[in-house]
């Protein structure tokens, strides 16, 4: 068993426990990691028994007296959020954005998050808790059996984002339609459109880079040294303005100054689609769309997925791509 889910499934049956725990019932419940007589077992546990102190979780030896036998307790005063005084709904607007989370099966550090709402299903049992926060309690009692394949990298970038260490990868590009082998820091991850993003700097480009989850197809993390940083991220990074950027704005050539023309009624959902950089301006009813692109093909295929409302003015290179894509298309068509 790895260390990380030990210290998890060690840290529940204790606070299950309505007892202390004795060190043979311990030894019988981790008999693959805690078995055996020898001072090597008591070693180890001693070892995870101060890493969960060091994570806050109060473990402790109680010699035991006539109303309680001998052994570890972890104090539930002591581990459970004090009373929030939060109003029901609040916490149940915490319970339903922390269970959709879980329930997408892509979130990264998913245990820590259903770590973090038992610890507010406590508060929400409190009385005056509302329904539906009870509800959703019963819902992270569940696991999480649908969890996609993609959860388990979440959770290995997740790790090595925190942690600092560097990764290497296997990536197959979307652009150059090519498997290339890269070293990348790892500075963050977020989530766009329903899909998961790592950002980084990579030494294979010797610059910052973004990389589609899906498209990751391995990845290991650094082993040497654990506990020391492989990086520090550079200062230059916000994390928020790459976590907005559009697909047009990924770096792949140098920058086109782009305009797109978009005839009327244009809903706002088609005006916003072009981002917080993009300037618009009307003109004559429509509306013109100006946005710097650094991936001109990202553009010309949001442009063509707009339909016939959408029209791409400049550069005329951009615009003499999309006319082939739509002779291409129509070529296609019987």
């Amino acid at each position: 068993m790895q260390k990380s889910q030990r210290l998890l499934d060690l840290a529940a049956f204790l606070l299950r426990a309505a007892e202390p725990i004795s060190w043979r019932e311990i030894q019988e419940q981790f008999a693959e990691d805690y078995g055996g007589s020898g001072e090597a077992a008591i070693r180890k546990f001693e070892r995870d028994k101060a890493e969960l102190l060091e994570l806050g979780i109060p473990v402790r030896y109680v010699a035991g007296d006539e109303d309680l036998p001998a052994g570890y307790l972890i104090d539930k005063d002591e581990f459970y959020l004090p009373d929030l005084k939060l109003p029901p709904e609040d916490l149940a607007l915490l319970y339903l954005a922390g269970s959709a989370a879980l329930a997408s099966g892509t979130f990264p550090s998913s245990r820590d998050l259903a770590h973090a709402m038992n610890k507010l299903s406590f508060a929400a049992r409190a009385p005056g808790a509302s329904e539906a926060a009870a509800l959703f309690t019963l819902h992270l009692s569940q696991d999480g059996a649908r969890a996609p394949a993609q959860a388990g990298l979440l959770e290995e970038v997740s790790r090595a984002v925190a942690t600092r260490k560097r990764v290497h990868l296997t990536y197959a590009g979307a652009e150059r339609r090519a498997r290339t082998e890269r070293e990348v820091d790892p500075y963050g991850l977020f989530q766009k459109g329903g899909a998961w993003f790592l950002t980084g700097w990579c030494h294979l480009r010797r610059g910052l880079r973004t990389f589609h989850l899906g498209r990751i197809e391995a990845l290991t993390v650094n082993a040497a040294a654990p506990r020391t940083p492989d990086f520090t991220p550079r200062a230059e990074l916000s994390l928020a303005e790459v976590a907005t950027r559009e697909t047009w704005e990924f770096t792949v050539h140098a920058p086109l100054r782009c305009r797109v023309r978009l005839e009327p009624p244009t809903p706002a959902e088609v005006r916003s689609s072009f981002g917080p950089r993009a300037r618009l301006k009307d003109e004559g009813g429509a509306t013109l769309v100006e946005v710097d692109a650094t991936n001109g093909e990202g553009l010309v295929r949001h442009v063509l997925s707009l339909g016939d409302r959408a029209e791409l003015v400049a550069p005329r290179a951009l615009r003499d791509r999309a006319r082939e894509i739509l002779a291409g298309l129509a070529r296609r068509l019987p």
